[in-house]
Order: C-alpha cells, then structure tokens, then sequence
C-alpha cells in the first residue's frame, strides 16, 4: 500500500539503477511466487469451507465459524487476483503505467482487505471465548448474524479507507506518472494515528484478553463444568489452529506497520537499507496470505476431513 512509483523515483536520485534494477527484478519475483504459492491454496480452501456451510451435521459453533473463514479465504483470494499482480507490475518499472483507477483502487482496497482480514479474526475470537466460557450464549447467535456481520465488516473497512480513495491520484513529473497520496503531511499523521490508536490497537487487546481467558480456562483450570472430556479436546484444538492464525497475522503485519510509521512521507527511502526495509516488509505481510490456508490444512482436523472429502469427490487420491 505504501510503497509506489513515487518512492521509487524519490529514491532513484540516491541508489544507484543498477541496486534499483536488481531489486525490482528480485522483489518481483518473490511477488510472482507468493501469487503463484497463495492463488491455489485459497481457491484450495474456499473448496472445501463452502460446502461445510451447507453440512447439517456441523456443530453450531461450526456453522458460526464458518462465514468468517470463508470471508478471510475470499478476502485473500481478491487480494491476490487484484493486488499481487498490480505490485508486480509497480515493482517492475520505476514510473506507474496502470492508469489513475488502479493507482486510487489498488491503495485504497490494500488498506480494506488488511482491516477487513483483521476484524474477522477478531470476530473468530469473540466467538471461541464465548464457546468456551458462555458456552450456552452462542446458541443465541445465528448464522445469518454472522452473514450480516462479514457485511459490516466490509463496510466498516472500506470506511477506513476513504481517505486513500479521495487522495491518491496520479500526477505529471517530467514527463513521467507517478502514483501518490496527495495527502498533507499532518493529516496523513493524523490519519495513521487513528487507525493504529482506535481501529487497531484497541481490538488487538480485545483478542489479547480473549485468548488469555481461554487459555487459562482450557489448559490451567482443565475446562467449566459444562465441558466434558471430549467438547474440552475439541475446544482446545480449534483455539490452537484460531490462535496460530491470529499470531502469524501480528507477527507477519505487524513490521510492515512499523515501516508505515516510520517512512510514510516516503523521505526514508533514499537509502539501501531502508529501501530493502521497506519492501521487505512488503513482502512479508503479503505472505501470510498464502500461510493461512497452510495453518488450517495442517492443524484443523475439520479442514483436513473436508479436504479428504473434496478428493474422493473429484476423483484424487493422496
């Protein structure tokens, strides 16, 4: 999101083409592999989480869960059908060449998806503490509420990403085009700061608290009354695989923020480390879209069990 041909051109006056030449071949390809390693792991995942959605036999926390996973997959997938390859292009070449509505849609949806990804782990969370210490609340929510909740979700994201639509936009500098984000300096401060401050940090201390309760209850306190050997073993497996996602996302996120932070007037990247910085943690971050359908084939029985299913089904075998 960050990273455009405006800092590119910016940094070209201090490190020299052949440094920018091999880095952009480099950085690149590691884009085409990511794409190439992400694309059919999430279409692999959507495969098999949707026709769970339809499985009467499911548990109720299940068919709640479900949704959300299904919307993180979906959020990813568009995130590599749209994004990925416009950052391969935009490493490439040192000007932007993808016209005005890619430069406004590719920032602003960058920022979207990140939020959008970001509140359904949330509300994956919410939903396991309420499974393990009110276990009788979640019966209260349905289905459809967790529809209309991933539509809130959306909407609220692309809320926050209303500033970067009204002002990035491309611009005429010696006869070449630049994508940037016309933005004043305190403003754009400003706007950084709420987002961390208010859209991001308060609800990291929620799932922090969360996983805390559930963690205490399942493995200190050995499970409430109303768990039984069995339920308290499936609790704990599933909060596993909810928790490892939730991690890796901060962990893989959390560098490219710092960077956001740190670099966002672009005055940074006139150097070598701090241009390898910034893309580096680029890369990063857009890798834990292709970690997350690894984490649930590897450590969620109930995606492995649909995943044998899907292959009986088309006729594979493992």
């Amino acid at each position: 999101m960050t990273s455009n041909s405006s800092a590119g051109n910016s940094s070209s006056s201090v490190l020299s083409d052949l440094f920018l030449l091999q880095s952009r071949r480099l950085f690149a390809s590691i884009y085409f592999l990511i794409f190439l390693l992400g694309m059919p792991g999430n279409v692999l995942l959507l495969l098999v989480l949707i026709p769970d959605l339809m499985r009467t036999g499911a548990s109720h926390l299940s068919r709640l869960t479900g949704p959300l996973q299904v919307n993180i997959a979906l959020l990813d997938l568009l995130f590599f059908l749209y994004n990925v390859p416009v950052m391969f292009g935009n490493v490439l070449f040192e000007t932007w060449r993808l016209g005005y509505v890619v430069c406004v849609t590719y920032n602003s949806l960058s920022l979207s998806i990140i939020f959008a990804d970001f509140y359904s782990l949330l509300a994956v969370s919410l939903l396991r503490y309420m499974a393990v210490i009110h276990p009788t609340r979640t019966l209260a929510v349905s289905q459809r509420l967790i529809v209309w909740a991933c539509v809130f979700i959306w909407a609220l994201s692309f809320l926050f990403s209303i500033p970067l639509w009204i002002h990035y936009t491309t611009v005429e500098m010696e006869g070449e085009t630049y994508c940037v984000n016309q933005m004043p300096k305190q403003q754009l401060s400003l706007y950084f700061r709420l987002l961390g401050g208010m859209a991001f940090l308060p609800p990291m201390l929620v799932m922090i608290l969360c996983y805390s309760s559930i963690i205490f209850t399942l493995w200190v306190r050995r499970g409430l009354a109303v768990h039984t050997a069995s339920s308290l073993q499936v609790n704990r497996r599933a909060t596993v695989v909810a928790l490892v996602t939730v991690v890796t996302f901060v962990v893989m996120w959390v560098p490219y923020w710092l960077v956001v932070f740190l670099m966002k007037d672009g005055e940074l990247l006139t150097t070598g480390p701090t241009y390898l910085a910034s893309n580096l943690t680029t890369l990063l971050a857009y890798a834990n879209r292709c970690v997350n359908p690894i984490i649930c084939f590897s450590l969620s029985s109930q995606c492995q069990a649909g995943l044998r299913k899907f292959l009986r089904r088309t006729g594979c075998c493992l």
